[in-house]
């Protein structure tokens, strides 16, 4: 986010947006421990199968699955911190001699991305309920099966943070392009 911006600035002093960053670094929390749990798994299947000839069952299965938790419940911390991805050398040098052209090329991206995530949302919700509904699992049967719907939530409720975290710094941008406008 551009420090310099006043629109964006008043933002991020702004309730809504402090609430949405503490939700961001409470899944982020959630999901590095979902990365030592992955670390941990992964090095008691060694282990296991180098000590003992006995792996962990279903390890590669639970780890796919996390992995693609892990990262959903990363992504609204990276977009509200502003490391999400994003051509940043363009738009430095854009910034540089046009500041109004790089905000509105920030503004672009970012309703671009919360039209992008809502159509994601759209699709991916509603497995979440056919997770639950057909006790859909993970893992290998006879051996250990979890429930997939967790994670799914995971995602899902990644996603929907991220979405409202692009939504929230699409208005700022916004604003800030009205402002420049009205020459505040």
């Amino acid at each position: 986010m551009n420090a310099m911006n006043p629109a964006l600035a008043a933002l991020a002093q702004g309730p809504v947006y402090r609430f949405v960053r503490g939700l961001a670094v409470i899944c982020a929390v959630a999901g590095s421990v979902g990365t030592l749990g992955i670390m941990a798994l992964i090095n008691a299947d060694v282990i296991g199968r180098g000590m003992f000839d006995t792996p962990m069952p279903a390890t590669a299965e639970i780890v796919s699955a996390a992995i693609v938790s892990i990262v959903f419940l990363q992504l609204p911390l990276a977009t509200v911190s502003g490391r999400n991805i994003r051509s940043d050398m363009f738009i430095n040098r854009i910034e540089g001699r046009r500041p109004r052209a790089a905000i509105a090329l920030d503004a672009f991206h970012h309703v671009i991305g919360t039209l992008m995530l809502a159509i994601m949302l759209y699709f991916v919700a509603p497995h979440l309920g056919t997770a639950i509904g057909r006790g859909e699992t993970i893992g290998l049967y006879g051996v250990l099966l979890l429930p997939s719907w967790p994670f799914v939530l995971l995602i899902v409720v990644g996603l929907g943070l991220t979405l409202a975290t692009y939504a929230l710094l699409s208005l700022g941008y916004v604003r800030a392009i009205l402002m420049k406008e009205s020459g505040q």
